[in-house]
């Protein structure tokens, strides 16, 4: 599987000082035979925790494109079990998914 993005993030729990690494990969997506495309991803952290999951869509970006919306539901479960927060680049915006402007 060829992974196309990966993210590095950081945890933070409440009540201990620093952070540790979570690592978000995407994988490229592919076909079905049922003519569907699905995209695989993986987190990796805090600590040992360890997931990965697929999405299918219609077509490869519709697979895409839900990916990278499922990412952050399941960091903020991961987050929430673990009693902490995730953050990229300070912020608790994940940058996984992109609101377009409205005219």
């Amino acid at each position: 599987m060829t992974v196309i993005a990966e993210r590095e993030l950081r945890f933070i729990q409440q009540g201990k000082r620093g952070s540790r690494k979570v690592v978000v990969r995407i994988h490229a997506p592919k076909p079905e035979e049922n003519g569907n495309w699905s995209v695989d991803f993986e987190i990796h952290g805090p600590g040992d925790h360890k997931a990965s999951r697929s999405v299918w869509g219609a077509d490869s970006v519709q697979a895409l494109v839900l990916a990278l919306a499922n990412v952050p539901l399941d960091l903020g479960l991961v987050a929430h079990e673990m009693g902490g927060t995730i953050k990229f680049l300070g912020s608790k915006d994940l940058g996984f998914t992109v609101t377009p402007p409205r005219s």
